[in-house]
């Protein structure tokens, strides 16, 4: 009997539907998880066809359906295609690199070396980085990538390169945004000393390397 049984399994596991859940959400927790050349994010609708140009004529290269319990690509995962996919919130953020009035270039690997065109169904679908931040980071607050230098967690006077610096963040219990203005961030900080500091941080370098992100729950 228990033979049988393992059996049945196995043969369950070959001849699953391709339909499936997704294993669990998605979020960026190191530096290289998001694309340098990203310019924002577009919110993806769930039916998501990615076309070789920013033309319904040419090739059309992946499409991928998914809903609040399902994920279905053959070639692409979750955590490829979004950098950001909350599913149960059916929340999902594709990385634009480029955008026209019609269309956003988007790259579903992080390294850059795959990317196509989606048509825009909402113009107010696509969120440049600092309006993502303002929208999803004021409201969630941030967090930092697992990886984000040492030299980040400098806390500065103001958002001038010249700034003084005024204290350090150890351990962030809370990472509260206030503003964003260029490359920097006006954080309201509750550390692990339990003191509340608040100074300008550095949320991304010059090279387009980004080092804190939307803590979306």
């Amino acid at each position: 009997m228990k033979k049988v049984l393992i059996v049945f399994i196995f043969l369950c596991g070959l001849f699953m539907p391709a339909n499936l859940p997704a294993k669990a959400d998605v979020m960026p927790y190191y530096v290289n998880n998001i694309n340098t050349n990203s310019i924002g994010v577009y919110q993806a609708s769930k039916d998501i066809k990615i076309y070789q140009e920013p033309n319904e004529n040419s090739p059309l290269v992946l499409e991928v359906f998914w809903d609040g319990k399902t994920y279905n690509s053959p070639s692409v995962s979750a955590s490829n295609l979004f950098v950001a996919f909350l599913q149960q919130k059916e929340l999902a953020f594709l990385t634009v690199t480029d955008e026209t009035e019609n269309w956003v270039e988007v790259a579903y690997n992080q390294n850059g070396e795959q990317k196509g065109w989606v048509k825009k169904d909402d113009e107010y679908k696509f969120l440049g980085w600092r309006t993502f931040y303002n929208q999803y980071g004021r409201k969630y607050g941030l967090y930092y990538m697992k990886d984000a230098p040492e030299s980040t967690k400098d806390m500065f006077g103001s958002n001038a390169d010249d700034a003084q610096k005024i204290g350090c963040i150890n351990f962030p219990q809370t990472l509260k945004l206030t503003a964003v203005k260029g490359n920097w961030v006006l954080l309201n900080v509750f550390d692990m000393d339990k003191l509340v500091k608040i100074g300008w941080i550095k949320w991304r370098n010059t090279s387009g390397e980004i080092y804190l992100f939307p803590a979306i729950k």
